[in-house]
């Protein structure tokens, strides 16, 4: 699979940044605005800065993870469309990111691309009772979705739910039988199940959850 187009428009949107420090100037916006489950360490600029760089450069890694998954586990009717979408969210962006330039609109669209798999595990748990992707990026979500801000981040996760329709009518989503439990286990690709629990253990933007274990806010 071929994610050097992904990188280059992450590359080309990083160098735009430098240039004219657009999300640097959308965040300060917003750092006023922050809900108060989210807490930030040393510069909340500089924090904040790094976190939606890192949640952005996640993407192809990603992507290329979901490869490896449809290899070693057989599934790549499941795979393979979600590869697709995910790329073409930064190839060929959506109308909805017409007016959004540099880090910021790459920043969206790194958004969609990891709700769609957020979408795809909660579809694939709820019709066999096993995840498609071992890997949760609840929190990260959350929080890039806070960054983002409403009504627009709402307007990125119904277009998510509309591509995971779309999926479904197309029958991509569909599971036969096959990911059984082995198939299942198969998944991790031989990988500790563990890697990636959640992006923000990593960084230094935590998401602090209520005493019930729910997220603070939600998409």
């Amino acid at each position: 699979m071929d994610t050097v187009n992904v990188r280059q428009a992450i590359c080309q949107a990083l160098a735009n940044e430098q240039e004219t420090g657009l999300l640097a100037k959308h965040l300060v916006s917003r750092i006023d605005k922050l809900h108060k489950a989210i807490q930030l360490q040393g510069n909340p600029l500089e924090t904040l800065v790094h976190f939606v760089i890192s949640y952005t450069e996640h993407v192809p890694e990603f992507l290329e993870a979901l490869d490896t998954i449809g290899l070693n586990a057989h599934c790549h009717q499941f795979t393979e469309p979600l590869i697709a979408v995910g790329a073409d969210f930064f190839v060929q962006p959506p109308e909805l990111l017409e007016d959004h330039d540099g880090l910021v609109a790459t920043m969206s669209e790194a958004y969609l691309a990891h709700r769609l798999i957020e979408e795809v595990n909660n579809h694939f748990i709820a019709q066999c009772g096993e995840s498609l992707v071992p890997m949760d990026m609840t929190r990260s979500n959350l929080i890039i979705h806070h960054l983002i801000g409403e009504p627009f981040a709402n307007q990125l996760d119904d277009l998510v739910r509309r591509v995971v329709a779309r999926l479904e009518t197309e029958r991509l989503l569909t599971d036969d039988g096959h990911l059984n439990g082995v198939i299942a286990r198969e998944i991790y690709w031989g990988m500790d199940a563990g890697l990636w629990p959640c992006f923000t253990d990593s960084l230094s933007v935590n998401l602090l959850f209520g005493e019930d274990g729910a997220p603070p806010f939600v998409h």
